[in-house]
This record gives C-alpha cells, sequence and structure tokens, in this order.
C-alpha cells in the first residue's frame, strides 16, 4: 500500500508530449524523444486531467487536453485581431466632383498643329528651294578673217533694225541652242549685202555644220548650213 503514493507522485511529475506521449520533466522546453517545443505554462491541474483521462481511455493520451486548450487560445486571438482591425479602418468618403466643365477664355488660343516629324523624333527639314533658271549663254561673234560654215537660222533685212535680229538671237539661245549670234551680210562675199544674219556655230566642214542641223530646225525650222567666205 506505501507503494502507490509513490507511483501517483512519479505521474504528477511526469509531463506528456502531445505527440508522442513521451514523458518529459516539468520546465522541458523539447521533447527529447521527437522534438516538438512543448505547451508553456501548463497547470499541475491540466496535467492530471490529461494523466487521468489517459488513464481512464486509452485513445486519449496526454496531448488531448493540452491541445484542446491551445486550439481554443489560437481561435480567441484570431477572433480579438479581426475585431480590432475593423474597429480601426475608418471609412472614408469618396470626393466626387460636382463642379461643370472648364470653358477657355475667349481670348485663349486653340491647340496648335505639330510640327511635321520625319518618324526618329526630329522635324522634317524645310522644303529645297527651286533651282535657280539656266542661264542664257552670251551671243558670239564670227571670227575676224575665218573661213568655215556656220547654220543660217533666220536672214532679217537691215531696215528692220540691228534690235529685231539681236532679240531673234536671244530667242534661239532660250530655246536651247548655243554658239548664237549675228553678223553683217556685206562684210562677206558669200552673203548677199543687206541682211543682218543670226547664226549658229563655227565650223570647219559642211559634214560638221550638217550635224547639228537638225538640232538647230527645232528651234527655228527653215534653219539650213551656209559658207562663210570674209569679204577682200
Amino acid at each position: 500500500m506505501s507503494e502507490l503514493p509513490e507511483e501517483e507522485g512519479r505521474t504528477e511529475r511526469t509531463l506528456l508530449c502531445p505527440r508522442c506521449s513521451a514523458g518529459s520533466a516539468p520546465g522541458q522546453e523539447y521533447c527529447l524523444e521527437c522534438g516538438l517545443r512543448l505547451p508553456e505554462g501548463r497547470s499541475g491541474t491540466i496535467e492530471r486531467a490529461s494523466t487521468g483521462l489517459s488513464a481512464r481511455q486509452p485513445w486519449a493520451a496526454g496531448w488531448f487536453l493540452p491541445t484542446v486548450f491551445g486550439l481554443a487560445i489560437a481561435i480567441l486571438g484570431t477572433g480579438a485581431a479581426i475585431a480590432i482591425s475593423s474597429d480601426g479602418e475608418a471609412t472614408e468618403a469618396v470626393p466626387t466632383a460636382t463642379g461643370g466643365s472648364l470653358t477657355a477664355p475667349p481670348s485663349a488660343s486653340g491647340p496648335s498643329a505639330p510640327e511635321p516629324s520625319t518618324g526618329s523624333g526630329q522635324t522634317a527639314p524645310p522644303p529645297l528651294a527651286p533651282p535657280p533658271p539656266a542661264r542664257v549663254p552670251a551671243a558670239i561673234s564670227w571670227p575676224t578673217g575665218r573661213r568655215g560654215w556656220t547654220i543660217v537660222l533666220l536672214s532679217l533685212p537691215q531696215n528692220g533694225g540691228l534690235g529685231a535680229a539681236r532679240a531673234k538671237a536671244e530667242e534661239a539661245r532660250e530655246g536651247g541652242l548655243r554658239r548664237v549670234g549675228v553678223l553683217d551680210s556685206s562684210r562677206f562675199a558669200s552673203l548677199l549685202p543687206g541682211y543682218y544674219v543670226v547664226f549658229h556655230g563655227v565650223f570647219e566642214s559642211e559634214p560638221e555644220a550638217v550635224s547639228s542641223l537638225q538640232r538647230a530646225r527645232a528651234v527655228f525650222g527653215s534653219a539650213y548650213q551656209r559658207a562663210i567666205v570674209p569679204g577682200s
């Protein structure tokens, strides 16, 4: 009979692991069998109740009551946290615009059109200026004492004035002919006197003059080749 108190005393001093039901000494922080952290602050009443329950019901080991107690504390703590967060949130009013639309003053200018872009972030260069008109070549004179061939574009009587002949020579140059001039037929033996002759080119031979005849006739249709012989 004297051994029963000793067994009861050892039962009160022995704590059971909630996972593997291994015994542990009071104040022990981790289970030596499975490494589980033991519940803290368990009173002797809970320990005795757990031990008595496991003695009566083998399926309810020493982990049952501590586990239920810890679960209840977790549920209460979660509910308190939700209540505190709900009370601390203040409902903010969403501002709404009630005014009318803004209107620009009459003096304000509208948006300007953007500068034309080339696609690389730079504005397009200004358009190029048109090329200057082709320069009309100056009139030429027949070389002094020179024998040769030329293309007669037009012959005008001298009583019509030298200005009219020079105007026709200018017209020929504007038409694209080069080396155009006016000569006095009275100074050449091969020409009838009393005319101002508008001529094109100074050639060494008749075939050379004929080679340019087609182009001359594109401007003056009655053009023809003619030998030029200085007078004596």
